[in-house]
């Protein structure tokens, strides 16, 4: 709700993707709160038929089809006046039997493929069984001692401790039971790559024991890797087989052909693939645009390089002088027109991809940090505590702790987070990094101090969000046509002079920007020349201050004066050109590639293609990287 709330009225497109989670995450909410509510109505102890009536009913709520849970508790049914036992005493006693759980089919089994584990197939008997994996260190799997009780120990406790030689044992049973369940044919094979570690496998001994049982003799280990990988259907790094004729599927069949095809001189493989870009036409288009981006020229695979007409009229309406952009929009453009294309005109946004709740996601917490930062100064400045002085430190920090206990407070009646742990200890990081802010920001006593005075002053943002009173409605509207939207995180004035600051939660920057960053640092010029039109004052300078102890609470200030002024009209000229051109490729700069959020959509080797592209066409873009 944090989110859409403050998307709402400026990204239509993500506010409906949001607005579908919402919808998605109350469906889960309906289902999971009773289910944990049973959870917590749990006994403490109680008899066994206590506990299996109870996880019956849960069984029930909780699963589309219970049936095979069920059969299992009935199975404890003669346990139900055993008693009292604890959560833990059940767990112990259940947890092998519901891991290892199978459905079985409804349908007759025989003249079907059954998978299963060796200790399953016990009793049974097939007419061809598959034993794959008999390879070095997985099976038999490599035996270790138990470290806190070694087998020289063991066999002075108890006979019935297992020590290595029972291990060996029951390894070497597994083996016999695979071999006796197959009544006609018994199939072995092992991988020969260990993929992980990028060598070759060899056999396991028991291998060696089949073949010796087969043959009468051992078998020469080169040998067998050698008859092996003659007799081999399949090829590293290649999911398919060598002979189309063997493949499973049309996939398998298709990439086993590209596979040859890729190998002979190009004569001999020209036009055999044919049957590709006839048997799918999605697969088709994707073929031809793949291929496009590989070639010595622009096409029409590389973004918008040649446009038509209506294209060209769609594009119009996006021209900064048509349309409000944001600072982070504009940046996008240097680092790779195609990315600026994907996020600012077609808004795609990147999934959200499920990670392990460890820490705040950056958003919630940037988000969070900025909040307390606008309030903590509102109220300083409401008690006159600003410029921050040595003098005044130590009674705004105290102000400071009670504006982050409120604000964290508020943010956490909005999220509730999952784990309270995790967010109390994001909140005290959070604090640690506001009191470093602070003391950054102390400045001895003098009567030409930067005073900070406008906070969180926006512009063309929706007037529901917290801003600072002087904030505009309206995109502001700059030099060389450009219409803007956003917000200032501080402006501060000295001697009727004003300086910006545009705080950031992240890492400092290893080469700090001269003027625009190579033209992917454009929030201190757009952020000066816009409170210049709001105030009617004139920015002396501007500033990324880094204010956490991962930046180091750096602060990097930058000139506002002619060169600057004059690079920033340079970048919305380009901008504007190649939108009315129609010319928005993906060209990303050097190693742009490595954190895009739309790299699934290029695919790999983007740098190295536009390498191949004609340069003419990409002059102004490589001047703008070419400004400090």
């Amino acid at each position: 709700m944090k989110q859409i709330a403050e998307l709402k009225g400026e990204d239509e497109g993500r506010l409906n993707r949001l607005e579908r989670q919402r919808l998605r995450l109350n469906d889960l909410q309906q289902f999971a709160l009773p289910i944990i509510e049973r959870l917590d109505r749990l006994p403490q102890t109680g008899t066994w038929g206590e506990w299996l009536e109870a996880l019956e009913q849960l069984a029930t709520h909780a699963l589309r089809h219970p049936d095979v849970v069920l059969g299992t508790l009935a199975e404890l049914r003669p346990m139900a006046e055993i008693g009292s036992v604890t959560l833990d005493e059940i767990r112990e006693v259940l947890t092998h039997r519901l891991t290892f759980l199978r459905t079985e089919p409804t349908e007759r089994r025989y003249g079907r493929v059954f998978v299963a584990t060796i200790g399953e197939a016990a009793g049974m008997s097939f007419d061809t069984v598959f034993l794959p994996g008999l390879g070095e260190d997985i099976f038999p799997n490599r035996a270790f001692e138990d470290p806190l009780l070694l087998d020289e120990h063991r066999k002075n406790i108890s006979s019935a401790l297992a020590t290595q030689d029972a291990r060996f044992d029951d390894e070497r049973l597994l083996l016999h039971i695979a071999a006796g369940v197959a009544e006609r044919t018994l199939s072995i094979s092992y991988p020969r790559m260990n993929l992980a570690q990028g060598r070759a496998r060899g056999p396991s001994f028991y291998a060696l024991e089949v073949m010796r049982a087969i043959t009468g003799r051992v078998p020469d280990l080169q040998e067998l890797q050698r008859t092996a990988g003659e007799s081999s259907f399949s090829q590293a790094g290649w999911p398919s087989p060598r002979d189309p004729a063997v493949a499973v599927d049309d996939a398998e069949y298709d990439l086993a052909l590209v596979s040859r095809l890729l190998r002979p001189p190009f004569g001999d493989a020209h036009g055999r693939g044919r049957y590709l870009v006839t048997a799918n036409a999605c697969l088709a288009r994707s073929l031809r645009s793949r291929s496009g981006r590989w070639r010595r020229r622009w096409t029409e695979g590389d973004g918008i390089v040649d446009p038509g007409l209506e294209t060209l009229a769609a594009l119009a309406a996006h021209r900064p002088r048509s349309r409000p952009y944001s600072a982070t929009a504009l940046q996008h453009f240097s680092a790779c027109p195609y990315r600026f294309l994907l996020s600012a005109i077609h808004r795609l946004q990147p999934r959200d991809e499920m990670s392990a709740l460890e820490k705040l996601d950056a958003l919630t917490r940037g988000s969070l940090f900025h909040a307390i930062q606008f309030h903590l100064l509102s109220e300083l400045r409401l008690r006159e505590l600003l410029p921050i002085t040595t003098t005044s430190l130590h009674q705004v920090l105290e102000i400071a702790d009670v504006v982050i206990d409120n604000v964290s407070a508020n943010y956490r009646e909005e999220l509730a987070p999952a784990i309270p742990r995790i967010w109390e200890s994001e909140v005290e990081d959070i604090r640690w990094d506001v009191r470093g802010w602070l003391r950054e920001m102390t400045q001895p006593e003098s009567a030409s101090a930067w005073k900070p005075k406008w906070f969180e002053l926006s512009f063309g943002m929706r007037s529901d969000r917290e801003s600072d009173p002087a904030s505009h409605p309206e995109p502001v509207h700059l030099p060389g046509d450009l219409h803007l939207r956003g917000s200032i995180d501080m402006i501060e004035e000295r001697d009727g002079k004003l300086r910006v600051t545009d705080h950031k939660t992240g890492k400092a920057p290893m080469i700090p920007p001269v003027l625009t960053g190579r033209g992917e640092v454009l929030q201190p010029i757009l952020y000066a020349q816009t409170a210049e039109a709001m105030l009617g004052k004139t920015v002396e300078a501007a500033r990324l201050f880094y204010c956490t102890e991962r930046g180091g609470y750096r602060s990097i200030e930058l000139s506002i004066d002619s060169d600057s002024r004059s690079a920033l009209e340079n970048i919305v000229r380009t901008i504007d050109e190649s939108l009315a051109t129609g010319f928005i490729p993906a060209a990303p700069r050097e190693g742009a590639c490595t954190w895009c959020d739309y790299a699934i959509v290029c695919g790999p080797y983007e740098e190295m293609r536009t390498k191949r592209k004609p340069k003419d066409r990409l002059i102004p873009l490589t001047q703008l990287r070419k400004i400090p």
